[in-house]
């Protein structure tokens, strides 16, 4: 089980390997608050979309709000604020020091975006070979750092919690 994709299972053979992989999704559904202690029912898919579905974020940050919220989410999210735990920092500097010259590049471009950024827009605003680029891209979204959406043309986004990580920490 990963967080990331693994580049490995593109390249196997379906029909010589049968193996899958599985990405989650559906983490929207506000039972998988419910053995955290956290008050405010009404506000929790609220939580849940603002921390992207992420278990590990929404485990973070539930503890968060126990501690210094008495479970009250609705009082976290009055704040309107995109907390970034110690935990959750922790494994977003660790993530980004892992990742190659040319990706966080890209990343710190894109952090400087609030809104999805143009594919073309992203390319000619680095000193990145076509190469690097295209590499950098495909990595930063098999370690779903980054999303890719489908428009009229192809925007690209930071995940917007590893971008309130690299707006503040990096």
């Amino acid at each position: 089980m990963s967080q990331e994709q693994c580049p490995e299972m593109e390249c196997l053979d379906e029909e010589l390997y049968p193996i899958k992989s599985l990405e989650l999704s559906g983490l929207d559904n506000p039972e998988i608050l419910k053995n955290t202690g956290l008050k405010n029912k009404d506000s929790w898919l609220k939580l849940i979309k603002l921390y992207e579905g992420n278990l590990i974020y929404l485990k973070s940050i539930s503890i968060l709000i126990n501690k210094n919220y008495d479970d009250q989410v609705a009082d976290f999210l009055a704040e309107n604020t995109l907390h970034i735990t110690n935990q959750m920092q922790s494994h977003f500097q660790e993530t980004f020091h892992h990742l190659s010259p040319q990706e966080q590049e890209i990343v710190l471009e894109l952090s400087k975006f609030e809104n999805p950024i143009s594919r073309e827009e992203l390319r000619q605003s680095l000193n990145l070979s076509s190469v690097d680029f295209n590499n950098g891209l495909q990595s930063l979204q098999q370690r779903y750092l980054i999303t890719k959406i489908k428009e009229d043309r192809i925007l690209f986004k930071l995940s917007p919690v590893f971008h309130e990580y690299v707006r503040t920490c990096c």
